[in-house]
């Protein structure tokens, strides 16, 4: 019985009462389909008991008002808002639990997916949630829309932005590590990982004495002759001269113990080495928005559970501050970082950085996480990211006539996969 149409309603009470008729010479069996009619009205017509089933959750405010989920066989919890389906224009809800069981948001239009970031800020600020925001380096900048989110709610002073198309943004603070894991998804031989591992201590060390930020220097230094120079304990650039003759001096001393390792690389692996590094270090040296001695640090970010928004440059930065999101969460203990959401443009999960390093992250620290898309991809894609049951898959609509394929997909492996698909205007 289909207790939300009513001709669903009629016919299965005539059919009772026809029943009851036709068999009324019979003992007890008019009592017991008159049982059994009662038992349904008590069941599925009043509010204190009915289960009420809705686009995902029921949310808080019916469940106070006695109405029961039927997902949860109790009264409806759900706090978080996401939306209205397409067509029937339905409001959507969710379980905190739903976020951490993971999110993916497939569209191609970036107004949709900023909309979409709009409504995860909202519930993070009515949850008294901190939430980093990775969004595509090629959709405009939603810091300010994201302000006026958090307004109302008294958090816009503690929200903070990184902007790598604009200058004047303060810069993202990268440890060493994230950008050698970076680079390690890039197909690089092993000298020219070598050759970084070495370089990025020395920059570090250099930047401060040049007056220069560290990683503007990465090009100057993929120089084989200033190299050459460098094995040998010597350097010449910019204000410094430091000779390996003059060993008294400390800035000598700390120069041949960070240069040491270069005697381990060929001259010939050192220059193929500065070919395959120079693409990546001229768009470091270009990123204003990054640092590896200043600026804003993620995982202090997470602690204080500050609202960032990050705006990429490139699909490397991208990845680059992906990396970044995983070494922070690293660095917490197990689920001690609960009350986190990462949003972050799934585009850039490749063979580079697979998902998976992301997704352990997220639930090593018991953070939320959610993927966008923007692109319509395969539900053996989806498999491959999350191997947990149960992820809730939010796209466009508009872009469903584009996703035949997927909606099949979906269809054929909804019940093997755990999965939950919504749509929204």
């Amino acid at each position: 019985m289909r207790t939300d149409q009513p001709s669903s309603v009629a016919e299965h009470f005539a059919l009772c009462t026809a029943m009851a008729l036709a068999a009324s010479g019979a003992p007890f069996v008019p009592e017991t389909v008159f049982l059994y009619a009662g038992a349904c009205y008590l069941r599925h017509f009043l509010y204190g008991n009915r289960l009420w089933q809705a686009p995902a959750r029921v949310p808080l405010h019916l469940g106070r008002r006695g109405y029961r989920d039927a997902t949860l066989r109790r009264r409806g919890a759900a706090t978080w808002p996401l939306g209205t389906t397409v067509p029937d224009g339905q409001q959507v809800w969710l379980l905190r639990e739903d976020l951490a069981r993971g999110s993916v948001y497939i569209a191609e239009d970036p107004d949709w997916h900023a909309e979409m970031t709009a409504r995860l800020i909202h519930g993070a600020c009515l949850h008294q949630m901190g939430a980093i925001v990775v969004q595509a380096h090629h959709a405009p900048c939603l810091f300010p829309r994201l302000v006026e989110i958090a307004r109302p709610f008294g958090r816009d002073a503690e929200m903070a932005t990184v902007d790598l198309h604009d200058a004047g943004t303060a810069p993202l603070r990268l440890t060493e590590s994230a950008i050698m894991a970076a680079l390690a998804g890039q197909g690089l031989t092993p000298s020219a990982h070598a050759l970084a591992r070495v370089l990025l201590p020395l920059l570090a060390w250099l930047g401060p004495r040049l007056s220069y930020e560290p990683l503007t220097l990465f090009p100057t230094l993929l120089d084989p002759a200033l190299l050459k120079d460098l094995a040998s304990g010597a350097l010449r650039l910019g204000g410094i001269d430091l000779s390996s003759a003059d060993a008294r001096s400390a800035d000598t001393s700390v120069l041949t113990a960070l240069s040491r390792p270069l005697d381990e690389i060929t001259e010939d692996q050192q220059a193929r080495a500065c070919d395959e590094l120079r693409p990546y270090a001229r768009e470091l040296a270009a990123a204003s928005g990054l640092s590896i001695s200043r600026g804003l640090s993620l995982s202090a970010a997470m602690a204080a559970r500050r609202i960032t928004c990050i705006r990429p440059s490139s699909s490397w930065t991208t990845t680059l501050v992906a990396t970044d999101c995983i070494e922070a969460l690293a660095t917490f203990a197990p689920e001690s970082l609960s009350n986190e959401i990462l949003y972050i443009a799934g585009s850039v999960l490749s063979a580079s950085l697979p998902p998976s390093r992301l997704i352990d992250a997220a639930k090593h620290a018991g953070s939320d996480l959610v993927l966008a898309f923007y692109e319509n991809i395969t539900v053996q894609r989806f498999a491959q990211i999350f191997e947990t049951q149960g992820v809730s898959i939010y796209r466009s609509a508009s872009d469903a006539d584009r996703s035949v394929n997927l909606s099949a997909s979906l269809d054929r492996t909804r019940q093997e996969l755990g999965l939950q698909v919504y749509e929204f205007d």
